[in-house]
């Protein structure tokens, strides 16, 4: 691999992580989250690919500790679009909004349909799975305002060759929280 396409990958794989932060907000035993980015691909002659993908996901706390919670996601590009729903079982480990930290583990399921165009017009799909882990820190900066960090790791068949893998995200955001 030349440097210039070792650069190319590093950009690449950075921006991609930057790009999926998204706010979570909370208001006493509710949560909301919200996201939307846009991506452009290309060489130097010119776009290869456009896309926009968007999120949105609320939860609700059933007591001081556990909560329940759905994800929806849309990704759409000129030739693929893909639709995910995700249920998530949370555990407030430690801390809230009124102490410097706290950690949120969740488990979580997902499903979803993926829709291809080729060129020729020919129309294929499949439906995908996928089964996880997470865990949200948030260091509180007041009692309304945190920054958190929500590493979550699935065993999906949403990759490329439709084959069972492992996937690793890391969004990073902002989190609000006001009784």
């Amino acid at each position: 691999m030349t440097r210039s396409r070792f650069y190319a990958l590093f950009l690449t794989f950075f921006f991609t992580g930057v790009s999926y932060s998204q706010p979570y907000w909370q208001k006493g035993t509710r949560l909301a989250t919200i996201s939307s980015n846009a991506n452009l691909d290309g060489l130097e002659s010119g776009f290869t690919n456009a896309g926009i993908n968007t999120s949105a996901g609320g939860a609700l706390f059933l007591d001081e500790k556990w909560a329940i919670g759905v994800d929806g996601k849309y990704r759409w590009a000129p030739l693929s679009q893909s639709i995910e729903a995700s249920v998530r079982f949370q555990n407030l480990v430690y801390g809230a909004s009124n102490s410097g930290h706290s950690l949120l583990l969740d488990i979580h399921l997902t499903a979803g349909n993926n829709m291809n165009i080729t060129l020729s017009g020919d129309m294929f799909g499949r439906r995908t799975t996928a089964i996880g882990l997470g865990a949200q820190y948030t260091y509180w900066l007041s009692s309304s305002v945190g920054i958190y960090l929500w590493p979550q790791v699935n065993r999906t068949n949403s990759g490329p060759s439709g084959l069972w893998d492992w996937q690793m995200i890391t969004p990073v955001g902002l989190q609000l929280s006001w009784q």
